[in-house]
């Protein structure tokens, strides 16, 4: 098996899996009990907690789990535009966003929210300035990803945030860290929310987090036994947390010589592309290590995946949340309707080598082949 999809879900790491079979079978106590076994759950809760913030470059107490990277993106949003919704109504975003931006967009829209989506360039990438040109006085929230989970160009949040507080410093700024998150360096200078999730890095599914600038009061999202510092009450998914701090862990001690590893067989997959006739390949200058988009002339991508797929290598035709649809992305970015039709995206974990990029290659000429 050639697994090439690691931006919809990765391969659990074995230390995650080890402290998520502890929690549960060891230290399986709930961590709000006042027992001594109901304290060391929490020391574990507390420690996985410790780990991802590390990783992240905050503080302990600013770091809220939750169900994954939609629940954390809604979460940021909506109370965003709540809280400063007396000051005005404007909203910025991209059109490149991920699906649980746009629709949580969507839906504040309905409500009298102006929402700005800017446009990407045709590599995918997106214009500083453009994001400058979209912020107003009365913009009162910025919702931009980090690393695109289609194409993998990298935004410029940072730039844009510190923009953003200049404009308006009460306005708040949130990025989806999904597919950043251990994948590139992320300072998070004037942002105040990141939406983070597990199985993007070797956790378990049903996990995620999301980063509160240390000073923001955020209302809660679940009432009830003040769990999670009275933010997110319900008993405590020990083994999904506990599994989400080993795999932080384990990417930040390793994260220099497995993005170099990662970056040096996108390349070389990119090089290898370039022999298939009328192959588009989506490359801006900034590039996370791990994403490759392309589009060929002939073929669709459904076809040609089911033809990788009976040859057990595994890759998508876009995110996993699109379900067949025409990738918005790809819409947004003008690429040509035949590209989008075939479009493939191959995503990269620090597993995988050269030697399978070959062998997906040559797969890939040959189900090139069944299209004239």
């Amino acid at each position: 098996m050639i697994y090439l999809d690691n931006s919809a879900t990765t391969k659990v790491l074995p230390c995650a899996l080890e402290a998520a079979v502890n929690a549960m079978t060891e230290n399986y106590g709930n961590p709000a009990a006042v027992h001594s076994f109901g304290k060391q759950a929490n020391d574990i809760l507390e420690n996985a907690r410790k780990d991802i913030t590390s990783a992240l470059g905050v503080k302990k107490g600013t770091l809220v789990f939750t169900s994954g990277g939609t629940e954390s993106i809604n979460w940021a949003i909506n109370f965003a535009a709540d809280k400063n919704k007396h000051k005005g109504k404007h909203i910025v975003s991209t059109k490149i966003e991920h699906a649980a931006t746009l629709e949580t967009l969507k839906a504040l829209a309905t409500k009298g929210f102006e929402v700005t989506l800017v446009d990407p360039e045709r590599d995918g990438s997106v214009s500083l300035d453009k994001i400058k040109a979209a912020i107003r006085e009365d913009t009162i929230l910025l919702s931009i990803m980090a690393v695109c989970n289609e194409t993998g160009a990298v935004l410029p949040y940072a730039d844009a945030a510190k923009y953003m507080k200049q404009v308006n410093k009460d306005a708040f700024v949130h990025v989806d860290g999904v597919q950043g998150f251990m994948k590139i360096n992320m300072p998070l200078d004037n942002v105040d929310f990141l939406s983070i999730s597990a199985h993007k890095i070797g956790g378990v599914k049903g996990i995620g987090a999301l980063y509160i600038r240390d000073g923001v009061k955020i209302t809660p999202m679940l009432h009830g036994g003040y769990q999670d510092m009275g933010l997110r009450s319900g008993t405590q998914a020990v083994p999904q947390m506990a599994a989400f701090g080993a795999a932080a862990k384990y990417h930040a001690e390793h994260f220099a010589e497995d993005t170099a590893r990662m970056d040096e067989v996108r390349r070389y997959c990119i090089e290898r592309l370039s022999e298939i006739e009328g192959s588009v390949v989506a490359v801006s200058e900034h590039q996370a290590p791990h994403v490759v988009n392309v589009g060929f002339k002939k073929g669709r991508s459904e076809v040609i995946i089911r033809v990788l797929s009976d040859k057990g290598i595994y890759v998508s035709g876009g995110s996993a949340c699109a379900k067949g649809k025409k990738s918005h992305v790809l819409l947004a970015m003008n690429r040509d309707p035949k590209a989008i039709d075939s479009s493939l995206r191959i995503s990269l974990s620090e597993e995988n080598t050269k030697e399978e990029i070959d062998i997906f290659i040559d797969t890939l000429k040959m189900a090139m082949k069944m299209f004239r």
